[in-house]
């Protein structure tokens, strides 16, 4: 069966003949020869985990949960959040005491 329409295309010059789509297609697979491949390396820029088991009331689960969501996150990663934040807060209050201090100074002349 002859498509009429895309000979006369053709003939008109409007649509490359056949040779010249195979000289391009030639064109475009040795250009991809000649492509240098780079790799990904997957989760090499992360810290390796320790897993543990925790329980959490149902309560707690669906406000991590929901904030998760929100952030567009996985759940875990949102518990890995709120873990180094309360690391960092409970070292910052280690470092800087709550207890109000009452600096003296005494001068000796």
């Amino acid at each position: 069966m002859t498509n009429y329409d895309m000979d006369e295309l053709r003939r008109q010059g409007k649509i490359p003949d056949l040779e010249k789509r195979k000289e391009f297609a030639l064109d475009i697979i040795e250009s991809e020869k000649n492509k240098k491949t780079t790799s990904v390396e997957i989760g090499k820029d992360e810290a390796p985990h320790t897993s543990i088991d925790i329980e959490l009331p149902d309560d707690d689960f669906r406000r991590i949960a929901l904030q998760a969501h929100e952030r567009d996150i996985t759940f875990n990663k949102m518990a890995l959040l709120i873990l180094k934040d309360g690391l960092s807060k409970s070292e910052y209050r280690f470092e800087h005491d709550s207890k109000p201090q009452l600096l003296t100074e005494e001068y000796n002349y």
